[in-house]
């Protein structure tokens, strides 16, 4: 739903107004543990984030924090600020930017977990590439689960409250598929698959 209405809510947003809704204090999150920065679901940068006319304010944010403390961020947290900035330049609409961000926010220590074939189905959707989305969809499909999934999802859900099922995002690249010809704002997570309810039961 977050990024379903930021389209529409920075299309009704006046300058003065965005500055009001948006303040935030850029020296005491760029400040953060990394963690806290990007992970905390009530902290840093996400509730920036929930307010979809902040969505451009959020990923400066991010852009910021990374060119900051470039020096304190493991690889593993620069590929995860890449990549979530580059979520939000999706859902603004600004592809170029969007792909080349998700492309650096590839980690090549996190092969066994997809997220490659993730963010090429992402890619190939975002350029309308039907068949790279579909092929990476597969890709992604197939993978095995890796034996200690099972007790990484259960510490996710006790960290986060969300359940994970491997093989993880492939429902968001089935949602890419249903809703093939609409912006990613839209598609993103709102798209119903042949798994999911129908929209309007919730």
């Amino acid at each position: 739903m977050l990024i379903v209405l930021m389209s529409l809510a920075i299309a009704q947003a006046t300058p003065s107004s965005v500055s009001e809704t948006c303040s935030h204090d850029r020296v005491a999150l760029l400040a953060l543990p990394p963690a806290a920065f990007d992970q905390d679901l009530q902290g840093g940068w996400r509730p920036l984030a929930e307010k979809p006319e902040c969505a451009a304010v959020a990923a400066d944010l991010l852009a910021d924090c990374r060119k900051a403390r470039w020096s304190d961020l493991t690889p593993s947290e620069l590929h995860t600020n890449y990549w979530h900035e580059g979520q939000l330049r999706a859902g603004l609409g600004q592809t170029q930017a969007a792909t080349r961000l998700m492309m650096a926010g590839v980690n090549p220590d996190m092969s066994r977990s997809g997220f490659s074939d993730y963010a090429l189905g992402t890619i190939a959707f975002l350029h309308q590439d039907r068949v790279g989305l579909i092929a990476a969809r597969e890709r992604l499909a197939a993978l095995p689960k890796p034996p200690d999934f099972d007790q990484a999802a259960a510490r996710f859900k006790a960290q986060y409250g969300f359940d994970l099922e491997w093989p993880v995002n492939l429902k968001v690249l089935d949602g890419f598929i249903a809703c093939f010809d609409r912006p990613y704002s839209e598609a993103y997570g709102s798209c119903p698959t042949a798994a999911d309810p129908p929209a309007g039961r919730h």
